[in-house]
C-alpha cells in the first residue's frame, strides 16, 4: 500500500511460512464450540475417554443432559410420525377420520435405549430402599408396623402390596419359597388333610379313667340309664 506521509513508497514484508501448521488450539476450540452445539457429550468424543458403566452418582451432568434431549426430540418425532401415520391411512382409505380419533391413544413408538441413566438411577434408589427397610426391621411393631414400611419406605401401593402377597402366597404353594420355620408345609393339590394332625393336642392330666363295672351304680347316673 502506497504511503501519503513522508518520501518513503511502498513497503513489502515477506512472512515466515510453515511455522503454526502444528499448533491446533484454534481447531479445538472450534471443534469444542460444534459438540456444544450438538449436545453431545464432550467425554463421549475424547479419545483418553473408555466407556464407564459405573453408579448413578457418578454419571456427568452432561450425560443427564444429553439423555433429556434425546428425550425430547423423540417425543417431536412421535408426534411426527403419528401425523404422518394418520395422513397416509386417511388417503388410502384404510380408515375414517372419526376412527383415527379412536385409535390414537392406542399408539406407542418404542425407541432404541442407548442410555443407562435411567436403570442405574432406579438400581440405586430401590439399593437405598432396601437398606433403609433392613435397618427399620429392628423396629417393625415397636415404632413403625410392617404396612407402614411397605408405604413410606419401599413406596408400594395398595394395588402393589395386594399383588405382591398374592404372588408370595402363591410361590409358597408351589414350593418356590421355603415356608418359615415352624410352620407346617403347604398341602398338596388334591391331598386330603388328615384330622388326626390337625386335630389339637388333648391335655394330659395324669389321672387314668374311671372304670365301670356291670351293676355298679356311677355317681349322677341313673339306674334306669344304665339299663337303656
Amino acid at each position: 500500500m502506497p504511503r501519503r506521509e513522508g518520501g518513503k513508497g511502498t513497503e513489502i514484508s515477506t512472512l515466515q511460512g510453515g511455522q503454526n501448521l502444528s499448533e491446533m488450539d484454534d481447531v479445538k476450540y472450534f471443534q469444542k464450540k460444534l459438540f456444544q452445539s450438538l449436545n453431545v457429550p464432550t467425554s463421549r468424543l475424547e479419545e483418553s475417554t473408555g466407556f464407564n458403566l459405573g453408579k448413578a452418582s457418578e454419571i456427568s451432568r452432561d450425560e443427564v443432559k444429553f439423555f433429556k434431549f434425546i428425550e425430547r426430540l423423540r417425543m417431536k418425532f412421535s408426534e411426527l410420525f403419528l401425523e404422518l401415520l394418520r395422513v397416509q391411512l386417511i388417503l388410502k382409505g384404510i380408515i375414517r377420520e372419526d376412527e383415527w380419533e379412536k385409535i390414537e391413544d392406542k399408539l406407542r413408538f418404542q425407541f432404541a435405549k442407548d442410555s443407562h441413566f435411567s436403570e442405574l438411577k432406579e438400581n440405586e434408589v430401590l439399593k437405598e430402599r432396601l437398606l433403609a427397610c433392613r435397618d427399620a426391621e429392628d423396629f417393625v411393631g415397636k415404632y413403625f408396623s410392617r404396612e407402614w414400611v411397605r408405604k413410606h419406605i419401599l413406596r408400594q401401593t395398595d394395588e402393589d402390596i395386594e399383588q405382591i402377597d398374592k404372588q408370595i402366597e402363591k410361590e409358597k404353594a408351589e414350593g418356590e419359597i421355603a415356608a418359615p420355620e415352624g410352620a407346617a408345609p403347604p398341602p398338596e393339590a388334591g391331598a386330603v388333610p388328615d384330622p388326626a394332625a390337625a386335630a389339637p393336642p388333648t391335655e394330659d392330666t395324669g389321672a387314668e379313667p374311671p372304670q365301670v363295672t356291670i351293676g355298679e351304680i356311677v355317681p349322677g347316673v341313673e339306674e334306669d340309664d344304665l339299663n337303656d
